[in-house]
């Protein structure tokens, strides 16, 4: 079962990379950098947490943190990420098929509101998640939308890690953001239920929220 774990991280991140990455690392340069220049670490939650939420319940999920981040990379290193040309990434959605043992696409199951930043449809496989797109303030960055749950069944939602092309006006400052849930209880356990996957599975644990909708 791990190699269904393996597969949902890579779909995560070929996602991130399509919704922003161009072959350059930053829109106003003309020096291609193929790899990340920074990495930072960032979080987000999911309310009210609940197992079990009802058709018409509303999930809210939320994402903000500072401009000034601490690279990753190398601790001693603080970067002011002002004035990036966009940060982003994507929440896949599956339907956790008790039947097949396989997450299903569930984009279907849901309806979308932005509330601060913006959701924004996927380029391809649509049905399988959806993308989130930050807005910058004057301190931070920040995404918030609303989750509306439309039909019945056991979902996992697994969301991937940021992306920046750069800093507009600075060369090669392009970022990757590790997204890690906040939630203190992901019901992971639905996962092993449904698919026969390790709940304690550190990627799973990392990215994943589980819940039911009746």
């Amino acid at each position: 079962m791990r190699t269904t774990i393996n597969i949902l991280k890579t779909g995560l991140l070929i996602t991130a990379a399509q919704f922003l990455l161009s072959s350059g690392c930053n829109k106003n340069s003309t020096t291609p950098c193929q790899n990340a220049t920074y990495s930072f670490a960032v979080t987000c939650n999911y309310s009210p947490e609940r197992e079990i939420y009802n058709i018409g319940d509303t999930i809210f999920f939320e994402s903000i943190f500072p401009k000034t981040l601490t690279s990753l990379l190398n601790p001693s290193t603080i970067v002011d990420y002002s004035n990036s040309t966009g940060i982003g990434g994507d929440i896949r959605i599956y339907y956790l098929d008790t039947i097949t043992r396989q997450p299903l696409p569930g984009k279907d199951s849901f309806a979308f509101a932005s509330i601060i930043g913006n959701f924004q449809e996927r380029t391809g496989n649509q049905n399988s998640g959806i993308n989130t797109l930050f807005f910058e303030t004057s301190q931070n960055y920040h995404f918030k939308g609303a989750i509306i749950c439309r039909k019945k069944g056991i979902y996992g939602f697994g969301v991937s890690d940021l992306i920046s092309n750069g800093i507009r006006g600075k060369n090669c400052t392009n970022a990757e953001f590790v997204m890690t849930v906040t939630n203190p209880n992901k019901h992971l356990h639905l996962h092993q239920y449904t698919l026969g996957v390790d709940p304690n599975d550190p990627m799973l644990q990392r990215i994943g929220y589980d819940f039911r909708v009746q």
